[in-house]
């Protein structure tokens, strides 16, 4: 369980900061 959320964490990071990029 602590790999999955460890490796979605990074993921999900690089996805919001895209996010604040696009704004």
């Amino acid at each position: 369980m602590k790999l999955i959320i460890a490796t979605i964490k990074p993921f999900k990071l690089e996805e919001v900061r895209e996010a604040l990029t696009e704004i």
